[in-house]
């Protein structure tokens, strides 16, 4: 069950490495938002070099180098679902990257952008945002099945807590 312990350790990579910087620069970028920092200057080029950096963080994860019989459904299933994930965290970068590229232009006076404009921007990284933590939820109620199979496998014991699979609840 080789593979299974590390398809876990490229996800457990991704959360660590891309997952958790995005979500500081999402925050760093909510902050910059409100409304009582309108008039302070904003690190909109400091966003955007964190925003690329996780995407290329993510993008270079790639879980199919992982080899998965064919039979093994539960880790062909994660693997597609973290596919998913890795794809639509690269849209959600991508769509957070030309919304702080569009306001950095407008701070610099490089081009205007329209309030209709910007409200389209945002809504697109919302709906990309939300399809993300859709599927995020998906791949972790997958991934804590996985775990339980990988630590009932290792006969892993948790603080007198043996982790056991669904199946075994039959037994």
């Amino acid at each position: 069950m080789e593979y299974r312990t590390e398809l876990m350790r490229l996800i457990d990579s991704f959360n660590i490495q891309a997952v958790e910087e995005f979500k500081e620069a999402e925050n760093r970028i909510v902050l910059d938002s409100k409304f009582r920092t309108i008039m302070k200057k904003k690190d909109y080029s400091g966003h955007i070099e964190t925003l690329r950096r996780v995407k290329n963080s993510a993008q270079k994860i790639d879980p199919k180098a992982v080899e998965i019989p064919a039979d093994d459904t539960l880790a062909a299933d994660i693997e597609t679902a973290f596919e998913r994930c890795l794809l639509t965290f690269s849209n959600v970068c991508d769509s957070y990257i030309k919304m702080q590229q569009a306001l950095k232009d407008k701070a610099e006076k490089k081009r205007d952008i329209s309030y209709g404009e910007f409200k389209e921007l945002n809504r697109k990284t919302r709906d990309l945002r939300a399809r993300l933590n859709s599927e995020m939820h998906e791949m972790d109620v997958l991934y804590s099945d996985l775990v339980e199979y990988v630590d009932d496998d290792t006969h892993e014991d948790f603080g007198g807590v043996q982790y056991r699979t669904y199946d075994s609840f039959t037994d």
